[in-house]
């Protein structure tokens, strides 16, 4: 293909009058429509719309800054204007300012959505409301952000009929969608009192800011502009109905006076011939125009022509601005005297001509003087145009198809011109064709300065030389001959009479791309005999199924033929990621051959492959909308994972570690233990395997460690402000990580003896290597974060004792409390639950391997070969070794205990679940995308079982009805009945035993796996803190108000205690908000006591203890005291100016406003 170099329309109107000038012709061609023009909202957006309004635009249209595909490029994006409401009352006060309001209507869009937004944006001045974005989202699009490359995974924008059959949507689900946005627009006027949106349109008196809702960054904004608009309650005649909206007129014109003769009338309806000669002066502007207008919208853009339908007009005279403009085919525009600027603009066949009198002055050079000015050909797309004569600045900028001969140019000729020809028999100016991607273009150059004055760009590129192809030569002369037929060129004759001379002296511009694609053209008409395919075009290869730019190391044809196969790549050299995800296959990386891993409790994952890495990195799609990174969703942490896709793909592993480290705290955790819920809500997950994200993190993370990147972060500042951290799980060290680099002293409180909670006792070594938690451990510690381990908070240290001694407390002791099975027999020896049975092992590990965690800050993975966790069997935890084993409870619990219990050597195991077998593919409706898909897996220590005993271990849908036992008091099976597995009319399961199915599975140990309850319940009790009915501790989510915040004053709680048993990544979400809400409360606290103390009258000297306020804190205790206490303040040693500022914020928005400032 060809690259096109072709910026914006708008980069060719320069002035108000070229936009004037556009209007016109737009007007003339159809003077039925109205003419829109669009202004990016944005700074003195009100000055342009006065202009265009004065220039007869009938809609003015204001688009913000939000809205659109997001197809656009990122940098676009990020410049794409200001909100709407910004643009639209400005425009609308500048108009009724200016008295020109009733001249246009005002249109607004820019991410519009509900009622609300047009209730909002017809109080600004609005009377249409354009919707985009949400309606397409209506109908089925996910904003995957790839229209442009046919490829839509939803079926919105591709011609690839698999790709088609997804598209969900309905014609209902849009109309059903405006219906509620029509209801919510009448339900807000009727509560305003009144009946019909025309009446509140331009009413700001209606509007009225909302008390204390500005953010900390905007309170000292002013922003009364949006509600100061002019007082229109009684002048309301320039309110515009777009239906019944009259149309600009561009008053009496040439063309009327035509298409008043009955003759030009009766040949267009017939398909006739017609000529006629008239003057015309330079007030004629776009002549030809509306004749174009009648013959298309009676015949289309060709069927005049083709049916013999011709009309050839003769003018005398000077024509005015885009004569021409628009002409179609069986139109010849003849002039014979000059053209003023844009003639041939648009022009889509035809024939202009332009000559110069025949009777002219003595001396008189045609090819020496202008007679057709600035910016002929503008756009054109077809026809001819032939001028005896030079031609004005810009000739031919943009012309796509349009074949003409001029004898001379100005400065930028062809520039940006994509297709057509074009021969100069004269001098050129500078600067020509720039841009210039298509197309070739004859410059006569008897004095060889023409090459001189070509650009010289790399891209795209031209060749310049002489014209020796024979196509070439015969292309040359024909229009050379042609012209002299046509204007009786006198420079023409000469050069045709001197062929054999004047050839040699022309010089072809040539851009290389368009010769490539000319050259692959006609081999593939040559080759077209032998293979049909070969001769179709992209488009047409896509339509049936065949790559038209295939990867080398690709097999597949395309993307109807690659889901559930494997002949695609997980890995290639070089990477492509326009049709990463089509082109490769998901490439998981997988772990140590079962037989292998099963001997020890090293960890299960083997060594990166950072090529094939990107390359998976190369699958995502950069979706407009990515699921992957909402918490709803996706991730809880909200990773930025299109981010560091990118950048991993690109080769960038520090800035992908920037990225991940933003939002994670701890990726070498949840790279390895998070079951990638971020991975179940991919866009490309709708069509077929996700992109492996969990794979990415985990080698983003441990490269960074490995190469030195992750260093520690010590706090410039202290607040003096004391925080204790109950329980060292994942949101334990989560809220501690972000509490001291907010400034805070932090001190972590763990019974166990040594830190790290669930990530240290909970899951098992082989899972996730405690030398990667003793690291973070290490690391938090130089950073200033104190552990104190072997405290059981409630019994050695009492809720009071915490108390009175930190200034905020974070319960996040996790949910302990396991589930239990109380049944008869469960008495018998041989039955445990899962975290004894796994804690005490990990204890064991570390009593057996004492070196092993020194000196974790310098440990690096992934490490080949590594054996160096040993485990004896030396009585101090319970072994299973030989015995049968039966696992109750799925989840990942449930796998690490039936992985721990065949590193033991278990005899045999069996893996129950309450539940039926998941379905191997998501249910779409009960289990759509993007929720996180139920369905079967097949673990870690499944597999592990399935390799050593050859089939899963698992049973499903079967309860536990009895522990059996010998009489010496020990397990020896467990009675079981199937289970019938319905869902209730909530969606809930319902079971129903099966009669008759009962049976006994032996075993000699049981390992209980079955969830927790909640946390503790004794201490809990001692904090005096309330619980939910669960017996979780009762607090809502969120920084911001009341969220972690206890009954207890000063308490806080996150993670498993407060929200039930989750995952890792839910733990450290809950742990960083937590830290918003403590950082909140902790400023406020100091904020009051700041305002106590001025009130009070503290001296300077004895305020000392204040110093570790953060300056806004003590500003904004100043702006809600007076200016007496603003003084005191600065006394002991605040700024003065954070303090008036504050002031200014507390007058704006409110003292909460200020407090949050």
């Amino acid at each position: 293909g060809v690259g096109l170099i072709s910026p914006p329309p708008h980069h060719d109107i320069y002035s108000i009058e070229d936009l004037a000038q556009l209007i016109y012709d737009l007007h003339q061609i159809n003077p039925a429509a109205k003419v829109s023009v669009k202004l990016v909202a944005g700074a003195g957006i009100g000055t342009i719309a006065a202009g265009v309004a004065k220039a007869n635009a009938d809609i003015i249209q204001i688009s913000g800054h939000d809205g659109g595909t997001g197809a656009s490029p990122l940098s676009s994006i990020k410049h794409a204007g200001v909100p709407w409401e910004l643009g639209l009352t400005e425009v609308h006060r500048t108009l009724v300012e200016n008295k020109l309001r009733s001249r246009v209507l005002l249109r607004v869009d820019g991410g519009l959505k509900t009622g609300w937004d047009i209730a909002l944006a017809a109080l600004s001045g609005g009377e249409e409301y354009g919707f985009g974005t949400i309606a397409m989202i209506a109908e089925g699009c996910i904003m995957a952000r790839i229209c442009h490359t046919n490829n839509c995974p939803v079926g919105v924008t591709t011609q690839k009929e698999a790709l088609r059959k997804k598209f969900p949507g309905t014609p209902e689900a849009v109309v059903n969608y405006f219906s509620f946005v029509g209801e919510e627009v009448r339900s807000i006027l009727a509560h305003m009192g009144y009946s019909r949106i025309e009446d509140i349109i331009g009413r700001g008196d209606l509007l009225k800011p909302r008390p204390g809702a500005a953010p900390s960054k905007t309170i000292h904004m002013d922003l009364s502009f949006l509600t100061d608009l002019p007082d229109v309650r009684t002048e309301r005649s320039w309110v515009h109905d777009g239906r019944t909206q009259g149309v600009h007129s561009n008053g009496p014109v040439l063309d009327d006076d035509l298409l008043k003769d009955p003759a030009l009338v009766e040949a267009i309806a017939a398909r006739g011939v017609y000529r006629r000669e008239l003057d015309i002066v330079n007030t004629d502007r776009s002549v030809g125009a509306r004749v174009s207008g009648v013959i298309a919208k009676r015949w289309g853009n060709k069927g005049f022509a083709a049916e013999g339908g011709k009309v050839s007009l003769l003018f005398r005279g000077s024509a005015g601005q885009s004569f021409g403009a628009f002409v179609l085919p069986g139109m010849r525009m003849e002039v014979v005297g000059e053209v003023n600027d844009y003639a041939g603009k648009g022009i889509h066949g035809g024939e202009i001509i332009i000559r110069p009198p025949e009777q002219v002055p003595a001396g008189f050079d045609a090819s020496e003087n202008v007679i057709v000015g600035n910016t002929a050909l503008y756009g054109a797309t077809g026809g001819h145009l032939f001028a005896a004569g030079r031609a004005g600045e810009r000739f031919a900028v943009r012309n796509s198809g349009a074949w003409a001969v001029v004898e001379g140019t100005g400065d930028h000729g062809c520039e940006y011109m994509t297709g057509g020809r074009v021969v100069v028999l004269g001098s050129i100016g500078l600067n020509f064709a720039a841009g210039m991607s298509g197309g070739r273009a004859y410059l006569w150059d008897p004095k060889g300065e023409a090459v001189g004055k070509c650009t010289k760009e790399e891209d795209p590129k031209k060749e310049y030389g002489p014209v020796t192809d024979p196509e070439h030569v015969a292309e040359l002369r024909g229009l050379i001959e042609e012209h002299l037929e046509r204007t009786k060129s006198t420079v023409a004759a000469e050069i045709l009479s001197k062929w054999a001379e004047s050839l040699p002296k022309f010089v072809l511009a040539f851009p290389l791309d368009f010769k490539r694609a000319i050259e692959t053209e006609k081999k593939a008409k040559a080759d077209a005999a032998k293979d049909p395919v070969a001769a179709l075009s992209p488009d047409e290869k896509e339509l049936i199924g065949v790559n038209p730019a295939p990867d080398t190391a690709a097999k597949v044809k395309d993307l109807e033929d690659l889901v559930g196969k494997k002949e695609r790549p997980s890995k290639v050299d070089k990477p492509r990621k326009l049709r990463g995800f089509i082109e490769y296959e998901r490439g998981a990386a997988p772990y140590r051959p079962a037989e292998e891993r099963v001997k020890d409790f090293t960890e299960i994952y083997v060594d990166r492959d950072e090529g094939k890495l990107q390359t998976q990195g190369a699958r995502c799609m950069n979706c407009g909308v990515p699921f992957c990174n909402q918490n709803a969703t996706g991730c809880p942490l909200g990773n930025k994972i299109p981010e560091w896709n990118e950048l991993v793909y690109e080769g960038h592993w520090q800035a992908a570690l920037q990225r991940l480290l933003m939002t994670n705290n701890f990726p070498e955790f949840t790279g390895r233990v998070c079951p990638a819920p971020c991975e179940g809500a991919c866009v490309l997950g709708i069509i077929e395997q996700p992109v492996t994200i969990k794979n990415i993190e985990y080698a983003i993370a441990d490269r960074g460690f490995k190469e030195g990147w992750v260093k520690p972060r010590i706090p410039k500042e202290r607040t003096g402000l004391l925080v204790a951290v109950v329980g060292s799980g994942p949101a334990g060290l989560a809220a501690a990580d972000e509490l001291n680099q907010m400034g805070h002293k932090v001190t972590v409180l763990e019974r166990d003896a040594r830190p790290g909670g669930l990530l240290m006792y909970g899951i098992p070594n082989m899972k996730l290597d405690k030398r990667i938690v003793q690291r973070r451990i290490e690391l938090l510690q130089a950073e200033g974060v104190d552990f104190v381990c072997g405290v059981e908070v409630g019994r050695q240290v009492t809720a009071e004792q915490l108390r009175g001694k930190y200034h905020a407390v974070l319960l996040a002791v996790g949910s302990t409390r396991a589930r239990d099975l109380e049944i008869a027999g469960r008495g018998l020896r041989g039955i445990h639950l899962a975290m004894d049975f796994l804690g005490a092992q990990q204890r064991a590990l570390f009593a057996q391997n004492p070196g092993l965690m020194e000196n974790a800050l310098h440990f690096r993975t992934p490490f080949k070969g590594n054996k160096d966790w040993k485990l004896d069997f030396d009585g101090s935890f319970v072994s299973v070794a030989g015995k049968r084993v039966v696992v109750i409870g799925g989840g990942d619990t449930g796998t690490d205990c039936t992985a721990t219990s065949v590193r033991h050597g278990c005899k045999s195991l069996v893996n129950l679940e309450l539940l039926d077998r998941p379905p191997e593919s998501r249910d779409e409706t009960a289990n759509a995308w993007p929720a996180y898909p139920r369905i079967f897996r097949t673990d870690y220590g499944q597999e592990e079982v399935k390799a050593r005993d050859g089939s899963d271990p698992r049973k499903y849908a079967v309860m536990t009805k009895e522990f059996v036992g010998d009489a010496e008091g020990n397990v020896t099976g467990v009675k079981i009945v199937s289970l019938k597995v319905g869902r209730d009319a909530s969606g809930k399961p319902a079971l129903e035993e099966i009669a008759g199915s009962e049976q006994v599975v032996a075993a000699d140990a049981v390992i209980l796996a079955m969830g927790f309850v909640g946390p503790d319940a004794g201490l809990v009790k001692g904090f005096g803190a309330a619980t939910t009915p669960q017996g979780n501790i009762k607090a809502l989510h969120g920084s911001n108000g009341d969220g972690f915040a206890t009954s207890v004053d000063g308490i806080f709680a996150a993670g498993d205690c407060r929200r039930g048993q989750s995952l890792v990544v839910w733990a450290i979400n809950e742990g960083q908000r937590a830290a918003d809400a403590i950082n909140k409360y902790l400023l406020q606290a100091r904020v009051e006591q700041a305002v106590r103390a001025a009130k009070d009258g503290v001296p300077a000297g004895r305020a000392g203890h204040m110093r570790g306020l953060h300056t806004s804190a003590a500003a904004a205790a100043a702006a809600v005291a007076d200016e007496g206490i603003v003084q005191q303040l600065v006394g002991m040693g605040f700024g003065e100016n954070g303090c008036r500022r504050a002031a200014l914020a507390v007058k704006n928005a409110g003292a909460d406003a200020a407090m949050e400032w």
